[in-house]
């Protein structure tokens, strides 16, 4: 028998991880936040912290938190206090995914996302609505893409870095870990680690450090 899925955090993120869970065939047991405990969101129950569920070895989770730092610090957290405690890959049934590419523990794959042929998903990332990684390309672990995101081929995007709403990445170019490309923007070149860049094209306005506020 499949484990009903929790999932962590009750935000409007959550609201689109549960539609992935459902859409990928699993039964939601309810939401875990605990500064919403008590209510309900999209009719399930929200629950307080991970305690509150019982026996976590009886649930499978998906960590449901925009913020990549965030959901990498609730993701080492949880492995430390809960060993064995189970993350599964969510993949919404209208997404792409090339039969030659890998996808690890905890991602989530929202609607029309594409993932091209050779390339790799790390664990805890986020492709959101309709945005595309080519042939050849890697996504870092807890990184993320935004809606309406395209990367070209053999794109290297680092560890919790985050490419924002309708950017473009030109093909073979490398965005470092803890960098932010903002909202609408075309990169045409390299991004170290800890930046912050936008524009078309995309230039670099200021650094940044790991856990840092996004803009």
């Amino acid at each position: 028998m499949m484990r009903k899925i929790i999932i962590i955090g009750a935000g409007g993120h959550a609201v689109s991880v549960a539609n992935v869970a459902i859409s990928a065939g699993y039964e939601i047991a309810g939401f875990v936040d605990t500064n919403r405990a008590g209510s309900k969101l999209l009719n399930y129950q929200i629950m307080g912290g991970i305690e509150s569920v019982g026996d976590p070895l009886d649930f499978i989770f998906s960590i449901a938190i925009g913020d990549n730092f965030q959901r990498s610090k609730v993701f080492y957290d949880l492995t430390r206090l809960y060993p064995g405690i189970y993350f599964p890959t969510l993949v919404h049934s209208t997404a792409v995914v090339s039969h030659f590419s890998t996808l690890e523990m905890g991602s989530v794959l929202m609607p029309l996302s594409l993932v091209g042929p050779n390339t790799n998903i790390g664990k805890f990332c986020i492709l959101n609505s309709n945005s595309s990684i080519d042939h050849d390309g890697r996504m870092g672990e807890f990184a993320s893409l935004a809606p309406g995101v395209v990367l070209g081929g053999s794109v290297n995007i680092g560890n919790r870095s985050v490419i924002a709403i309708g950017s473009v990445v030109k093909h073979s170019l490398q965005v470092g870990s803890d960098s932010i490309l903002g909202a609408y923007s075309y990169l045409n070149k390299n991004l170290e680690d800890g930046c912050i860049a936008y524009g078309a094209p995309a230039k670099v306005v200021r650094k940044r450090e790991s856990g840092d506020s996004y803009l």
